[in-house]
């Protein structure tokens, strides 16, 4: 079994762990400060567990896909790829944290409709329902790209896509439970994830 090439480079795994730690670790924290409080409609279905070992098992998996497949690794340039690999993983996590942040005392990491709480249609949610969910995927599609190898490039994402897969039901029936005919006009004139696609 070959080690993917980042890990060839203790230099760029130094770098790849660092940006992994600074861009997981507050998501880790915060996952459990951010859950639904005591008048909360509680809806979850186990998503929320469903999706945290998704997100570690598609790493660990990216890994392993990268060293089976040596002859699809990424030729001249993959340092290139790495570097913007990084900055896709950065930049859809960022976007992550500007969906929940515009969500603001109504997001929560398990599926809950708090008390008082209202479909927001600003920033992101003017066009998609669930943002915060395009971001992790384009940062996991981030994450694919340093493992420095064609067949792996996708793998952290197609692995969080299936998890999102039963999440969003999960959270769309709940929100529909909770907030009624709003949500479901809201669902009627936005798009899932992506404008124009799904």
């Amino acid at each position: 079994m070959t080690v993917p090439l980042v890990f060839q480079s203790p230099q760029l795994t130094t770098i790849w762990w660092v940006t992994l730690l600074a861009v997981f670790l507050p998501e880790t924290v915060m996952s459990k400060r951010l859950t639904s409080g005591a008048g909360a409609v509680k809806a979850d279905r186990g998503s929320k567990m469903v999706v945290i070992l998704t997100a570690n098992f598609s790493i660990v998996l990216g890994y392993f896909v990268a060293s089976w497949f040596p002859s699809m690794a990424f030729g001249r340039g993959w340092r290139e790829v790495f570097f913007t690999g990084l900055v896709v993983l950065v930049g859809g996590m960022m976007f992550r944290w500007y969906a929940i942040l515009v969500l603001g005392r109504f997001f929560t990491f398990d599926v809950a409709i708090s008390a008082g709480q209202t479909v927001i249609e600003t920033g992101p949610y003017r066009w998609i329902r669930h943002p915060s969910y395009l971001g992790s995927l384009v940062g996991y599609v981030g994450v694919g790209m340093t493992l420095g190898n064609w067949v792996a490039l996708l793998v952290p994402a197609v692995c969080m896509m299936a998890a999102y897969s039963y999440r969003i039901p999960v959270e769309e029936r709940a929100l529909v439970a909770g907030l009624g005919q709003a949500y479901e006009e809201y669902r009627e004139r936005t798009w899932r994830l992506v404008p124009f696609v799904y």
